[in-house]
C-alpha cells in the first residue's frame, strides 16, 4: 500500500511538472510576442514621428510661401475688356504661386477662354489655344503638374478656380476657369483659388458671347469670335 502512495505520488509530481513546463513554454511565448510587437510599436511610432516632422517642415515652407504671395493681384487683360482677382494664398498657395509665376511669364499671353458656358464658367489657359486650330483646345497642359489644394472656398460667381481631368490622382495643370453662375457640385472637388475683384461684367459679356452649339458638337462650347487673354499683369495692392 505504501508502494503505490510513493508511486502515485512521483506521478502526480510529474504531471504538475509537465504543467508547469507547458505553462512556463506558453508565457514565454506569449512575452516573445509582446517584445516583437513592442518593437513594432515602437519603430511604427518612429516613423509618425519622422513624419510629423516633415509635415511641421513642409507647413512651415506653404506658410512662408502664403505669406510671401499675401497682397498679390492680377489683371487679365482680355480683347473684351480687363477682369482683376484677387488670390487666396492661404487657402491653395501652390496654385496661387503657379497661376503667378505663370503669369509673368508670359505663360498665359495669347491664350484664349476656350470652353464658355452660360450661367457656369468661362475657361482658359490653355497653350494649345495660342495657335489656330480650335479641334485641340483644352487638350493642353504644363510638363509638370501640382497637387490638388481642395479647400472651403465655394463655387459661387467670380471665383476663380484650376481645371483638372477626370483622374483626381494627376493633380491640377494650367487651365483656369472663372464661375459665371454658382454649382456647389465643385465645392471641394476642385481648387477654388481666387476670386474677381472688378470686371464681372467682362466676364458676363464673355459668358454670353456665340459659342458652335449643335453646329459642332466637337466644338459646342467654344467661342466662334476668340476670346483673347492678351497678357495677365501681376502687382500688388496700391499697384
Amino acid at each position: 500500500m505504501f508502494r503505490k502512495i510513493i508511486l502515485l505520488f512521483f506521478a502526480m509530481l510529474f504531471l504538475w511538472s509537465c504543467a508547469d513546463k507547458e505553462k512556463i513554454e506558453q508565457l514565454t511565448a506569449q512575452n516573445s510576442a509582446l517584445i516583437e510587437e513592442n518593437q513594432r510599436l515602437r519603430t511604427d511610432y518612429d516613423k509618425l514621428l519622422g513624419d510629423l516632422k516633415k509635415l511641421r517642415e513642409n507647413h512651415t515652407q506653404l506658410q512662408f510661401l502664403a505669406g510671401k504671395l499675401k497682397g498679390v493681384k492680377a489683371r487679365i487683360v482680355t480683347n473684351y475688356g480687363n477682369i482683376e482677382l484677387k488670390f487666396y494664398p492661404e487657402k491653395a498657395p501652390l496654385h496661387v504661386f503657379s497661376f503667378i509665376t505663370r503669369a509673368e511669364s508670359g505663360f498665359y499671353d495669347g491664350t484664349q477662354f476656350h470652353r464658355v458656358i452660360k450661367g457656369f464658367m468661362i475657361q482658359g489657359g490653355d497653350p494649345l489655344s495660342k495657335n489656330n486650330d480650335p479641334n485641340d483646345d483644352g487638350s493642353g497642359g504644363p510638363i509638370v503638374n501640382i497637387p490638388h489644394e481642395f479647400n472651403d472656398i465655394k463655387h459661387k460667381p467670380g471665383v476663380l478656380s484650376m481645371a483638372r481631368s477626370s483622374n483626381v490622382a494627376a493633380g491640377a495643370g494650367c487651365q483656369f476657369f472663372i464661375m459665371h453662375g454658382a454649382n456647389p457640385n465643385l465645392d471641394g472637388q476642385y481648387t477654388a483659388f481666387g476670386e474677381v475683384t472688378k470686371g464681372m461684367d467682362v466676364v458676363n459679356e464673355i459668358a454670353n458671347v456665340r459659342t458652335y452649339g449643335a453646329s459642332n458638337p466637337r466644338l459646342r462650347d467654344h467661342p466662334v469670335k476668340p476670346v483673347v487673354i492678351r497678357r495677365i499683369e501681376v502687382f500688388r495692392y496700391g499697384g
